[in-house]
């Protein structure tokens, strides 16, 4: 049940992560960025060790695109 309810609210974030990522014009620093990726990272890690299979994968894809938020958005957009 915890499962799903985790997985619930991760997909509930998921979308809010998409116009940052989608709008070149965004700038989150890296090291915002870089430390929501290392502590999903470890979430995730938790999750598969207390037997969690759905959550795990939606965590993953918020790591994931916060990583592409750090390779991509990390730098000031000059005018």
């Amino acid at each position: 049940m915890w499962d799903v309810v985790i997985a619930i609210g991760n997909l509930i974030l998921l979308p809010s992560l998409l116009p940052t990522l989608l709008d070149g014009r965004s700038y989150v620093p890296r090291i915002t960025s870089g430390f929501a990726v290392i502590g999903l990272s470890f979430i995730v890690v938790g999750l598969i060790g207390e037997g969690f299979v759905i959550s795990p994968v939606l965590t993953s894809t918020a790591a994931v695109l916060w990583a592409f938020i750090f390779l991509f958005r990390g730098q000031p957009i000059s005018d």
